[in-house]
C-alpha cells in the first residue's frame, strides 16, 4: 500500500478522490485522509529523519515524494479543489451580486485553507458548471509537483508537517524552502486561469438572472 501511494498514479488518485467526494457533499479530506493519512504521515516522518541526519532528502537515502506535505500543500491548499483562484475572481471581477458577496466572505478563510463558504455557499457541491476545474486543479497541482521533484527541479520535501491552516507560500517555504514556496505561489496563479472560463460563464448566467429579476420588479 505504501508503494502504491508513493507513486505518480497514487498521488493523482488521492487528489482526485478528495474533490470527487466533496462534490457530493461528503468531506473528502477526512474520508481520504482516514485511509491514506497514516501512510502519508509515515512517509513524512521518514523524510524528516533523513533531513535531520543529512540536511537534505533524496531517493538514494530512502526519501519519499508523496508525503503529507505534498498532499496538503499541493492539493488542498486554500481548501478542497484549490479554490483561491475562483475566490479571487469572485471578489474582484464578478458582476453578479451573489458571487461578489460570497467572494468577500470566502477570501480570508481561503488564505487559511478553509473554503466551506465556497463549497456550500456558491455552491460547488452538486454544481456541474464548476465541477471540471474543481476536479482538475488538485491532481494537476500535485501531479506536476511530483514530476518536478522526480526530475530534480524541486527538492524532496523535508517532512515538516505544518498546521493545516498555515497560509500558502509560508507553508511551501517551511516544507521545502524557497523553491517550493515560489512553485506553490505559481500554482495558485494557475488555479485562477483553470477556474476562469467556468466561473466567468457561471457569473454571466447569475448576472443575467439578477438583471432579469430587477427588470421584472420594475415592470
Amino acid at each position: 500500500m505504501q508503494g502504491v501511494t508513493d507513486s505518480f498514479g497514487g498521488i493523482l488518485l488521492l487528489t482526485l478522490l478528495v474533490p470527487f467526494f466533496w462534490f457530493f457533499g461528503v468531506h473528502g479530506s477526512v474520508l481520504v485522509g482516514s485511509i491514506a493519512g497514516p501512510i502519508l504521515s509515515a512517509n513524512a516522518l521518514e523524510n524528516a529523519a533523513i533531513f535531520k541526519k543529512l540536511g537534505y532528502v533524496d531517493a538514494a537515502h530512502g526519501g519519499h515524494i508523496v508525503i503529507q506535505g505534498l498532499f496538503d500543500q499541493f492539493s488542498t491548499v486554500t481548501g478542497a479543489g484549490m479554490t483561491i483562484g475562483l475566490v479571487v475572481f469572485m471578489t474582484f471581477m464578478a458582476k453578479s451580486t451573489q458571487l461578489k458577496s460570497i467572494g468577500k466572505l470566502a477570501l480570508v478563510p481561503g488564505i487559511f485553507n478553509i473554503n466551506e463558504p465556497v463549497l456550500f455557499g456558491l455552491p460547488i457541491v452538486m454544481n456541474p458548471m464548476l465541477a471540471i476545474p474543481f476536479f482538475i486543479m488538485p491532481p494537476l497541482s500535485a501531479g506536476s509537483t511530483y514530476l518536478l521533484i522526480k526530475a530534480g527541479i524541486l527538492p524532496y520535501l523535508n517532512g515538516v508537517q505544518v498546521p493545516w491552516t498555515t497560509p500558502p507560500v509560508v507553508s511551501g517555504f517551511l516544507i521545502g524552502g524557497w523553491k517550493v514556496a515560489i512553485w506553490q505561489a505559481m500554482i495558485l496563479v494557475v488555479s485562477f486561469f483553470v477556474y476562469l472560463p467556468f466561473v466567468r460563464s457561471y457569473d454571466k448566467m447569475l448576472y443575467e438572472k439578477e438583471q432579469a429579476k430587477v427588470t421584472e420588479e420594475k415592470a
